[in-house]
């Protein structure tokens, strides 16, 4: 699979980079950035072939089979479009759009074209998805009840300078850290939650610096949920806890083990720790989408999965009062 990558941004480093430079199969071909300077820095660190001054160069290429886009949330629209129109598979950068209606052209192009568009989010792609649902099927923690899901950044980690701050490319603290708790949320429990309740704190206007929400699914079941890029005393939280009738199974950073997780399990006065996998998630992502490109079998994140991690995330939105993040045209 040769891959062009949509952006020189510096989460493509971990996510295609460096598992890339594992795998024999898989070859990066150009990098485009709108300032070719900044695509020639790219090229050479990251050991691409080429570098070109646009986004359009990289999806005319008639080399490439495939294209990353790693632009802010609210380009992922139109070059995933514009990329799938010619041709080419498409791993998005997650979240996969500004808002659900976005995410359901983009799917509906997917299924027309007959290419692959594959969500990244790459956490679900590492065995330690496996892992966790072979102990909750082991009843470790008894019948499932409930959970809390959060992905808390300390004031300062995300500065007010970062793109992430601004509301007019689809900013906010559930479009970048609380999508993986919606999803963490619909993996354990299922895909169509309602939104019970949702409160932002948001230190710009209409961008929420700290999310909280409350979920509930057709079962009656209740998670909670929160996402912060200002968490004071330094207070950093990544984590999934599971509350079953005999006990409880906190899994201490879901979204990177690489970085640093375990499975811990507590029923009553007996508590075990289960380590985990520690080889990357976005290895593993990187292997998941280069199969669904070479069987054409769409993968667990796409089509109906990414609609429905944002039917969620606009609804949390509007329960919070500040709406769902816009389109943006270009």
């Amino acid at each position: 699979m040769r891959l062009g990558l949509i952006a020189a941004a510096r989460i493509t480093e971990r996510a295609i980079a460096e598992p890339a430079r594992e795998l024999d199969d898989i070859t990066l071909a150009v990098v485009g950035a709108r300032d070719l300077d900044r695509a020639q820095v790219a090229a050479s660190n990251w050991n691409v072939e080429r570098s070109v001054g646009s986004y359009e160069e990289v999806i005319d290429s008639d080399d490439v089979d495939a294209v990353y886009i790693a632009t802010p949330n609210a380009l992922h629209r139109k070059w995933a479009i514009d990329a799938l129109r010619s041709g080419k598979h498409v791993l998005c950068e997650k979240p996969l759009a500004s808002n659900a209606a976005e995410a359901r052209e983009m799917v509906a192009v997917a299924e027309e074209t007959g290419f692959i568009l594959m969500e990244a989010f790459h956490w679900r792609y590492h065995p330690v998805v496996t892992q966790m649902q072979a102990l909750l099927d082991a009843g470790v923690i008894g019948h499932i009840q409930g959970a809390d899901a959060a992905f808390d950044l300390a004031d300062g980690r995300i500065p007010m300078t970062d793109i992430r701050w601004n509301y007019s490319i689809a900013g906010g603290s559930l479009m970048d850290l609380g999508c993986y708790p919606v999803q963490w949320l619909r993996w354990l429990f299922g895909p169509t939650p309602e939104v019970v309740s949702a409160t932002a704190v948001c230190p710009v206007e209409r961008i929420d610096g700290r999310m909280d929400a409350e979920l509930r699914w057709p079962d009656g079941r209740v998670a909670t949920l929160s996402s912060s890029m200002i968490e004071m005393n330094g207070r950093n939280d990544i984590r999934l806890s599971i509350y079953g009738s005999e006990g409880t199974m906190i899994v201490k950073n879901p979204l990177a083990p690489q970085m640093g997780s375990s499975i811990i399990v507590e029923r009553g006065s007996t508590k075990v720790v289960h380590d985990v996998d520690s080889s990357a998630s976005y290895f593993h992502q990187l292997v998941a989408f280069h199969e669904a490109v070479r069987t054409g079998i769409s993968p667990v994140t796409s089509g109906d999965d990414s609609i429905q991690t944002m039917d969620v995330i606009d609804a949390i939105y509007v329960a919070a009062g500040i709406g769902p993040r816009l389109a943006l045209r270009q």
